[in-house]
C-alpha cells in the first residue's frame, strides 16, 4: 500500500455512495444483458469523497454532473412476402412493415415510386388492422406522409396500392419502391443533429443510416416466359448499407406460361464484387459452384459485359406450363 493512503472496505464505500446519491442502490448484474436506455434520459453522477481528519470520519461530495442519452436514428423495412407482384387494373396491396429501430420515439416519411409508366402507386397507406388486406373506408394514407409517432422497437403495417394504368393489353414489367426515412434527419451513420433528440438531447444516425428502401418486381402477366431480378443489401453491422464487404444477395424468379425446354438462367459477377462460395441455389435447394452433377456452376472464367470475375448459370432445362423457379446468389462488396 502506498504511503498516505488508506483502504476502504466495501461496506464503507457504498456508504459513502449512499451519502452522495441519496439512496444505496443494488448493486448491479454487469453480466445481464440491459435494455437499452431509452433517448432523453438524464444521467446524473455524484461522487464523495471521505478522509479521517483529527480523529474524526468525514466526508464531502463532488459536484453534481448530467448527460442527456442521445437518440439514436435507425429503422428497418421489410415486404411481407416474395417474388414478382402481378398488377391489374383493379387494386393490388403490397403488404410491408416498418419498425422503430431507435431508442427514442420518432416518426417516419413513407414514399413510394415505380418505374414505368403503365403501373401506378394509386396509395401507400397504414395498414390499421394489419391483415394485409386493403380497405379504403380505415386504410388511410399517414398526414403530410408521415407515420404517427413511433415508440422504440414499435412497427407498424404499410400497404402499397398498385393499379396497371393502361388499358392496351401489352406485356410490361417495372419495380415499385418504397422507402421510409427518419423526419428527425438522416445521412451518414455518426451524423448528429444538435439538440433535436428527445428530452433535448443530439439526435445521432444509427447503422442504418436512418433510411431504408425496399424494391419489389411488377409485371402485367406476361405471355411468354419473363425473369425478374431483386437485390438486398446486407452489411457487418446489420445495416442495408452498400459498403465495402457487405453482402449482397441477388433474386432471380423465372416465371413460365407455357411448357419449354432448354430454359437456362446466366448472370455475369457484376464489377466491384465477388462471388461467395456456396451461395448459390436453386427453389431453396443449395446447388455447388462446380460444373457437376447439380443444375448449377460458377465458373470464375466466364466473360460477359460488365462481368469481372465470372458468373453463374443454372440450367433448368424441361419447364412445366405455370411454374415458376427461383435462383438465388451472393456477392460481396470489395
Amino acid at each position: 500500500m502506498r504511503a498516505g493512503y488508506r483502504s476502504v472496505s466495501v461496506t464503507a464505500l457504498r456508504a459513502l455512495i449512499a451519502g452522495a446519491a441519496g439512496l444505496l442502490a443494488p448493486a448491479p448484474a454487469w453480466s445481464q444483458a440491459a435494455a437499452p436506455t431509452p433517448a432523453g434520459t438524464p444521467i446524473v453522477n455524484t461522487a464523495a469523497l471521505g478522509f479521517d481528519l483529527n480523529g474524526a470520519t468525514q466526508s464531502t461530495v463532488s459536484n453534481t454532473v448530467t448527460i442527456i442519452v442521445a437518440e439514436r436514428l435507425d429503422v428497418s423495412l421489410v415486404r411481407t412476402g416474395q417474388g414478382a407482384v402481378v398488377v391489374t387494373p383493379q387494386p393490388k396491396a403490397v403488404p410491408f412493415t416498418l419498425t422503430n429501430r431507435d431508442n427514442g420515439n420518432e416518426s417516419f416519411a413513407i414514399a413510394a415510386s415505380v418505374s414505368a409508366g403503365v403501373f401506378g402507386v394509386q396509395a401507400l397507406v397504414i395498414d390499421a388492422d394489419g391483415d394485409g388486406l386493403y380497405d379504403p373506408v380505415k386504410d388511410l394514407p399517414p398526414a403530410d406522409g408521415r407515420t404517427p409517432v413511433l415508440s422504440p422497437g414499435q412497427s407498424i403495417k404499410l400497404l402499397a396500392i398498385l393499379v396497371r394504368t393502361d388499358s392496351s393489353g401489352g406485356a410490361a414489367t417495372a419495380t415499385l419502391t418504397v422507402t421510409a426515412q427518419s423526419t428527425t434527419g438522416s445521412g451518414q451513420p455518426g451524423s448528429t443533429y444538435a439538440g433535436l433528440g428527445d428530452g433535448g438531447g443530439d439526435a445521432v444516425v444509427g447503422p442504418t443510416g436512418a433510411i431504408a428502401s425496399v424494391v419489389v418486381p411488377l409485371t402485367t402477366g406476361i405471355a411468354g416466359p419473363s425473369l425478374f431480378k431483386s437485390q438486398s443489401v446486407l452489411a457487418a453491422d446489420g445495416s442495408q448499407n452498400a459498403v465495402r464487404d457487405a453482402v449482397i444477395t441477388y433474386t432471380l424468379e423465372a416465371r413460365f406460361t407455357d411448357a419449354v425446354t432448354g430454359a437456362r438462367i446466366v448472370d455475369p459477377i457484376p464489377q466491384g464484387t465477388v462471388f461467395v462460395p456456396g451461395s448459390l441455389t436453386l427453389d431453396g435447394t443449395p446447388l455447388t459452384d462446380a460444373g457437376d452433377g447439380d443444375a448449377g456452376a460458377f465458373d470464375r472464367n466466364a466473360s460477359a459485359p460488365g462481368a469481372a470475375g465470372g458468373g453463374i448459370a443454372v440450367a433448368l432445362g424441361q419447364v412445366a406450363a405455370a411454374a415458376v423457379h427461383t435462383v438465388q446468389f451472393k456477392t460481396k462488396i470489395q
